[in-house]
C-alpha cells in the first residue's frame, strides 16, 4: 500500500480488501446494506486501487461480478446480472487458459450465464455456459463431477429448447460416467436426472432399453432415501412416468396401476402452493386418461378433466408446460365429446389446441404432437359437422407433424394412422378411389412401425375399415377376407365389457354383412347380428354411437332381405333402425343426416311407406346443422357438397302422395338457405314496437344482435371468433323465443305456411318447375284457387341436366351464327314441348289466365339454368312463350314476398333519378368494353328531361364509390364486366376502376339505406348464372340486388355480346317509357323487357341476345 507524504494523515485504505471484509460480513448477517457497501468498494477499486498483475486486476472483476450476481438473486435488478457476466468474462480473459484459477472461474461464468438464461430464455447464454463448462469438465477426475453435472443439466436444458438428441446422449454419458465412478455411492439426485434423460431420449427415438434404464435408475435412488426426502416426489414421478410408457408400448395394466399409484403419492406430496403441484396435477390427469381410453370409465374423464383444469388454472401464462397442459386438457375434452355428443368440449378442445400450437417455436420438441392432436380434433369436427375446411385443415396439420418427425420416433405409427384416416374420409368426401388407396397404403405402413401396444387395437381396426369400403368400391374378396381378419384381431387385442370394443364390434358386423350379402351363409348373417348386438350392450340409452349401430343393423337387414326378398320382416326392421339412427337424441348431425339420406334413398327404391318421413327428417336435420355454421359462405359450401338435391327430392316423394301444398312448403324451406338467414336479420319489427314497452324492449334487442349476428355471416369466421358467435346466436335466438311467446306473433321468423306463401302469386300465377332424380313436376301457385300439379312425365333429370349444361355453354360452341341459332331453337323447343306447354295448356283452360297477364317462374335445381321465358316451338303458326305471357322470375316465393311489400316513401311527386354505372377499362384480366360510352348516352337521350340521370365512370367508379351510390339510388343502370365465379359464387362481382365490387360486398349493406330502392338493370354478364352445384341457393349478383332492396332486377343469363346489348338496352327503356307515361314504374319492367324482346331488329340481335335478360322480382 502506498504511504501518503504527510506522515499525520491516515495510510490510504485498500477498497478491495475492506469489499472483502464487508462481503463476509454479509455472508454471516445476510444483510443487503452491507452487502450495498461491498460492491461499492470493489467498484472503487477498479479505479483507485491499483494492481500488481493482471491476475490482481482478474481477482478484482471476479469479486465485483460474484458481489453483483448475488445482489441481482436478492434484488432482481438485470443490470448487475449483466455487469455481473461481462466482469467474469473480462477477468478469464486476463489470464492464460494455464491459470490454476480458470477452472473456478469458467464454472462461475457459466453459474452466472446459466441464471439468465433462465430469466432471458436467450439460447446464445445457453450455448456459451455449455462451451465454459466443457472447457473445465474431466471425466476422469473425480472433483469435477459437480461439473459433469452442471454441464449434463445444461445440455438437457438445450435439448428441452432445441430437440437434439445430439445433446441429450452427451447428457446421458456425462452423468453416467458421475454414477460409474462409485456407483454404490451415487448421488441420489445425478440418478434422476440420469432417468429423465433416458425418458426423454425413449420419448424422441422409442428404444425400449432407454426406458427400461429410466425405471430402473429411478427406483434404485428410490431406495436410497427416505420417506421424507424432499426428492422423492420428483423420483416416484420419474419411475411412473416410465411406467406408464412402458404400458403404452407393451399393454400391461399392472404398469399401468402402478404408474397412477405413484403419479397419486406425488401429489399427495404436493399440497397446494407447492411448487410441484402442477406437474403431479398434469401428469395424474394424464395417466387417469390414459386409463379412460384402456377402460372407458366416465369417472376416469371426469377426473381427469377436474385436475387438467386444476393444473391450468395455476398455471402462469408464460410457463414453457403450458402448451402441454392445454393440450392434454384439450384431448380429454375430444374424449369426453365423443362420449357425450357435446359440441362445446370439441369446440374449446380445438380452441385449447390452437393457443397451444400458437405458444410453441416452429421446431420444439413437443409442436409435431400438438399439431396431430389438433389434427385429431378437426377430423372429430368434420365427422360431426361435416365442413370441409376442417379436413383440408387437418391434412396440412398433419402434413407439418410428418416434416418435423424422425422416421424412427416412436409416434410415427400414430401419425400415419392419422394420414390414413383423413385420406379414407376425403374418399368418402370427394369419392376419388385414389384416396381411398392412399390411406390403405399408410395404415399397411403405420402397421409396421406399431408395437404391440395399447394403440395396435385402434390402428387393425382402422385398417380394417377402409379395407371394407374399397371392397364396396372394387368388389376384391381379397380385401373383404383380409378386413374380416384385422377386425376380428383388433376385437381380440379388445378387452371385454369396455368401450374401446364397442367400434371394432360395428366394423366386423359390417364386413360380415358384406361377406353373408356376397356368399349367403347364414351364418354370418348371424354373427354380424351377434356383433351389433353386443354393441348395443356396450351403450347407455342415450350414446352416440348408437346412430352407427342402428344404421349398421339396417345395412345388414336389407342385405338379409335382398337374398331372402319373400321375407318382409328384414325390410321392416331396416326402415326401423334408420327411423331410430336418424331421429336418436344425441349424436352429431352429420352422421343422423347421412342415415336420414340412406334411409330416403332405400325408402325410394323399395316404394316403402316411410319415405316422405325420410325426406322430411332429413330436411330438418340439415336445417339444424347449418346453423352451426356462422358465415354464409360455409353455410354455402355445405349445401354445395350434402344438399343440392334434398329439396327437391323430398318435394318430388310428396307429389307423389298427392300433397302438393307440403310440397310448395318443403321447396320453399328446403331452397334459398342463404338469402333465408339473411332475410331474418332484416325482419321488420313495426307491429312489434307498436304492441307496447315490451314490445319495444324485445325490438330494441333484436335490432341491437341482428347486425352482429349479419356481419358474423358475411366475413370470415375465426377459431377464436367461433365462441363468440355461439353466444350472440344463443342470445338472439332467446330473444326471438320472448318475442313468439307476444300475443299475435307464435310464428315470428318461423317457416311461412301455404297459405302466406301463396300470396305472393297475388299479381298473377307462379309457377314453381322442380327437378328430382325421381320425377320432374311442375305446380302452378294462385293465390285464390289450389295449387294444380302437372307432372312432367316428357322428361327426366337427366335431360335438365344435359339441357341445363348446354343453355350454359352454347355461346362457346364454335360454329356459324346461322348454325348456332338452330341449336338453340332445338333446346328451346324442346323446354317448350316438355316443360312450357304443359304449363301454358293449364294456365288458359284450367285458370283462365288472359293472354298477356304476368307470370312468375319459381325453377329449382338445374331448372335455374334455362331460358324458360324464351320457350318456343320455331313452327310455323305455333307462338312461343313471349307472346302468351310476361315472364318475371323469382328465387323463392318469400324473396316475392318481400319485394311486394309496400315501402314508405320520401316522396311520390318527386320523379325519379336514374343512376347510371359505367365502366369499359376495369383493373383486373379485364378486356376493355367498347359501347359503354354509347350505351349510357342512349340511356341519356331516351329519358326524358324531368327524369334527371347520375352518370358514374371511368375512374370515378371505384368499389367503394358504386356502392355507396347503388344503395342511396332508386333507380340503377349497370354497364360494366360481371363474373359468376364459379368455384366460389359469393365471390361473383362487377369489375370497378379499383377492382371487384363483390356478391357480398352489395349483402352486407344496411338495410336502411335503401328504403327506396326500386329497379336495378344489370348489363354484364352472367348476372343471373347462379350457381351450377348448388342451383337452388340462386347465388347470383341479380338476387343479390334483389336482397338489397331492389323491387325488379334485370340480370343475364349468360355472356352479353357488348356490341349489341346497347339495342336491348335502348328498346327495353323506350318501352319502359311508353307503358309508364307519368314517369319510371318498375311494376312495368317485365313487361317492357317482353317488348323489348320482340321489338329490336333480329337482323343486328341475335337470339341468344334477345332472350339472355331476364326480369326478377316484383
Amino acid at each position: 500500500m502506498a504511504n501518503s507524504e504527510d506522515g499525520n494523515q491516515e495510510p490510504t485504505r485498500d477498497h478491495t480488501a475492506v469489499g472483502d471484509e464487508l462481503y463476509a460480513l454479509f455472508g454471516h448477517q445476510d444483510d443487503l446494506q452491507v452487502l450495498q457497501l461491498a460492491i461499492g468498494h470493489y467498484n472503487a477499486a477498479l479505479t483507485e486501487d491499483v494492481p500488481d498483475s493482471q491476475r490482481s486486476r482478474s481477482d478484482q472483476l471476479l469479486k465485483l461480478g460474484t458481489a453483483l450476481s448475488r445482489r441481482f438473486d436478492l434484488v432482481g435488478d438485470t443490470a448487475d446480472l449483466d455487469v455481473a457476466i461481462n466482469c467474469h468474462s473480462v477477468a478469464i480473459d486476463l489470464l492464460t487458459p494455464d491459470s490454476p484459477d480458470v477452472p473456478i472461474m469458467r464454472v462461475k461464468y457459466a453459474q452466472i450465464l446459466m441464471k439468465r438464461f433462465k430469466l432471458h430464455l436467450s439460447q446464445s447464454d445457453l450455448d456459451l455456459a455449455i462451451e465454459e463448462y466443457a472447457c473445465i469438465s474431466d471425466k476422469n477426475d473425480p472433483t469435477h463431477k459437480e461439473w459433469l453435472v452442471a454441464l449434463a443439466d445444461a445440455l438437457v436444458t438445450r435439448f428441452s429448447c432445441r430437440g437434439n438428441t445430439t445433446d441429450l446422449s452427451q447428457a446421458i454419458h456425462l452423468y453416467e460416467s458421475v454414477v460409474n465412478f462409485d456407483a454404490s455411492n451415487a448421488p441420489t439426485f445425478v440418478l434422476g436426472n440420469l432417468s429423465l434423460a433416458h425418458f426423454f431420449r425413449y420419448q424422441q427415438e422409442g428404444d425400449a432399453p432407454d426406458l427400461t434404464s429410466s425405471i430402473a435408475y429411478s427406483t434404485k435412488a428410490l431406495g436410497m432415501i427416505s420417506s421424507e426426502d424432499q426428492n422423492r416426489s420428483v423420483l416416484l414421478n420419474n419411475v411412473a412416468n416410465g411406467l406408464l410408457s412402458r404400458f403404452k408400448k407393451l399393454g400391461s395394466t399392472d404398469d399401468l396401476e402402478q404408474a397412477i399409484k405413484f403419479y397419486d403419492s406425488v401429489l399427495e406430496l404436493c399440497p397446494a402452493g407447492h411448487k410441484g403441484r402442477l406437474h403431479a396435477l398434469s401428469n395424474l390427469a394424464g395417466a387417469m386418461m390414459t386409463r379412460y381410453e384402456f377402460q372407458a370409465s366416465l369417472a376416469d374423464i371426469e377426473v381427469s378433466v377436474g385436475y387438467f383444469h386444476e393444473a391450468l388454472e395455476i398455471c402462469p401464462r408464460n410457463h414453457p408446460d403450458r402448451s402441454t397442459l392445454l393440450d392434454n386438457l384439450a384431448t380429454t375434452l375430444r374424449e369426453r365429446f365423443k362420449l357425450t355428443g357435446d359440441i362445446v368440449d370439441l369446440e374449446t378442445a380445438i380452441e385449447n389446441h390452437y393457443e397451444a400450437l400458437h405458444n410453441l417455436p416452429q421446431f420444439h420438441p413437443h409442436r409435431c404432437h400438438t399439431l396431430c392432436s389438433l389434427g385429431n380434433a378437426l377430423q372429430s369436427r368434420f365427422a360431426f359437422q361435416g365442413d370441409p375446411d376442417d379436413l383440408n385443415a387437418a391434412v396440412d396439420r398433419y402434413s407439418e407433424a410428418l416434416r418435423l418427425q424422425s422416421p424412427s420416433h416412436p409416434g410415427r405409427a400414430d401419425l400415419l394412422n392419422n394420414l390414413a384416416n383423413v385420406a379414407c374420409k376425403l374418399f368418402k368426401e370427394r369419392g376419388n378411389p385414389h384416396n381411398l388407396d392412399v390411406g390403405i397404403k399408410y395404415y399397411s405402413e403405420a402397421l409396421q412401425f406399431s408395437p404391440e401396444g395399447y394403440h395396435r387395437p385402434l390402428l387393425l381396426h382402422n385398417f380394417a375399415s377402409a379395407l371394407t369400403m374399397r371392397f364396396t368400391c372394387y368388389n376384391r374378396p381379397e380385401d373383404l377376407d383380409r378386413a374380416l381378419e384385422l377386425a376380428a384381431s383388433a376385437l381380440e387385442l379388445r378387452e371385454r365389457s369396455t368401450e374401446s370394443r364397442l367400434s371394432s364390434l360395428v366394423v366386423l358386423a359390417n364386413a360380415k354383412g358384406l361377406k353373408y350379402e356376397l356368399d349367403g351363409d347364414p351364418s354370418i348373417l348371424q354373427a354380424a347380428f351377434q356383433h351389433l348386438d353386443d354393441a348395443c350392450g356396450l351403450c347407455t340409452p342415450g350414446h352416440p354411437s348408437l346412430v352407427d349401430i342402428w344404421e349398421e343393423y339396417s345395412r345388414i337387414h336389407l342385405y338379409a332381405y335382398s337374398n331372402a326378398p319373400q321375407s318382409k320382416d328384414h325390410l321392416e326392421e331396416a326402415f326401423r333402425y334408420f327411423r331410430l339412427a336418424s331421429t336418436h337424441i344425441s349424436g352429431g348431425s352429420l352422421p343422423k343426416f347421412c342415415a336420414a339420406q340412406r334411409w330416403a334413398k332405400e325408402a325410394e327404391a323399395h316404394k316403402h311407406s316411410s319415405a316422405l318421413d325420410a325426406h322430411q327428417v332429413a330436411l330438418g336435420i340439415f336445417d339444424h346443422h347449418i346453423t352451426t355454421k356462422p358465415s354464409v359462405e360455409s353455410r354455402h359450401r355445405i349445401v354445395r357438397y350434402n344438399a343440392a338435391s334434398l329439396a327437391a327430392d323430398a318435394a318430388s316423394c310428396a307429389l307423389k302422395n298427392g300433397l302438393i301444398t307440403l310440397a310448395v312448403e318443403i321447396l320453399e324451406h328446403g331452397r334459398g338457405l342463404l338469402w333465408t338467414y339473411l332475410a331474418r336479420f332484416r325482419t321488420p319489427l313495426d307491429d312489434l314496437q307498436s304492441t307496447g314497452e315490451h314490445g319495444c324492449r324485445l325490438a330494441a334487442k333484436f335490432l341491437r344482435l341482428s347486425p352482429l349476428l349479419e356481419d358474423a355471416a358475411c366475413g370470415a369466421v375465426t377459431e377464436e371468433g367461433l365462441q363468440h358467435y355461439r353466444c350472440l346466436l344463443r342470445e338472439w335466438d332467446g330473444v326471438v323465443d320472448q318475442i313468439r311467446l307476444v300475443d299475435g306473433f307464435g310464428d315470428f321468423l318461423l317457416a311461412p305456411s301455404f297459405s302466406k306463401l301463396k300470396e305472393a302469386a297475388k299479381n298473377g300465377p307462379i309457377i314453381i318447375t322442380n327437378a328430382s332424380k325421381y320425377s320432374c313436376d311442375a305446380i302452378i301457385v294462385h293465390h285464390k284457387h289450389d295449387p294444380i300439379h302437372i307432372p312432367l312425365t316428357d322428361i327426366n333429370i337427366s335431360d335438365i341436366l344435359r339441357l341445363s349444361s348446354q343453355f350454359r355453354d352454347f355461346t362457346k360452341i364454335p360454329g356459324t351464327a346461322r348454325s348456332k341459332e338452330r341449336h338453340l331453337t332445338d333446346l328451346l323447343r324442346q323446354i317448350w314441348d316438355t316443360v312450357v306447354l304443359p304449363v301454358v295448356g293449364e294456365l288458359e283452360s284450367s285458370l283462365r289466365i288472359p293472354k298477356g297477364s304476368r307470370i312468375w317462374w319459381c325453377p329449382t335445381s338445374n331448372f335455374n339454368s334455362i331460358p324458360l321465358h324464351a320457350a318456343a316451338s320455331f313452327r310455323k303458326g305455333e307462338k312461343g312463350l313471349l307472346n302468351h305471357y310476361i315472364s318475371s322470375y323469382t328465387p323463392t316465393l318469400s324473396a316475392l314476398l318481400r319485394c311486394q311489400k309496400p315501402r314508405h316513401t320520401l316522396n311520390d311527386k318527386n320523379p325519379p333519378q336514374i343512376l347510371a354505372i359505367g365502366q369499359a377499362a376495369p383493373a383486373g384480366d379485364f378486356a376493355k368494353l367498347g359501347t359503354v360510352d354509347e350505351e349510357l348516352d342512349s340511356l341519356q337521350s331516351i329519358l326524358p328531361p324531368t327524369i334527371p340521370m347520375t352518370r358514374m365512370t371511368g375512374e370515378n367508379a371505384t368499389r367503394s364509390e358504386s356502392l355507396r351510390a347503388i344503395h342511396s339510388s332508386a333507380w340503377v343502370h349497370l354497364a360494366c364486366h360481371g363474373k359468376q365465379d364459379a368455384a366460389r359464387p359469393l365471390k361473383s362481382c362487377f369489375a370497378m376502376s379499383d377492382g371487384p365490387l363483390a356478391l357480398l360486398d352489395i349483402v352486407r349493406a344496411s338495410s336502411d339505406s335503401v328504403p327506396c330502392s326500386e329497379f336495378a338493370f344489370l348489363s354484364a354478364c352472367h348476372t343471373a348464372a347462379g350457381d351450377r352445384t348448388a342451383p337452388d341457393e340462386v347465388v347470383h349478383l341479380a338476387a343479390a340486388m334483389q336482397f338489397a332492396g331492389f323491387r325488379g332486377v334485370v340480370g343475364t343469363m349468360w355472356a352479353v355480346d357488348d356490341a349489341v346489348a346497347v339495342n336491348m338496352v335502348s328498346a327495353f327503356y323506350e318501352a319502359l317509357l311508353e307503358k309508364s307515361p307519368d314517369g319510371l314504374n318498375s311494376e312495368h319492367a317485365a313487361a317492357a323487357l317482353n317488348a323489348a324482346a320482340k321489338k329490336v331488329d333480329k337482323s343486328i340481335v341475335p337470339l341468344e341476345q334477345r332472350i339472355v335478360f331476364i326480369h326478377i322480382g316484383a
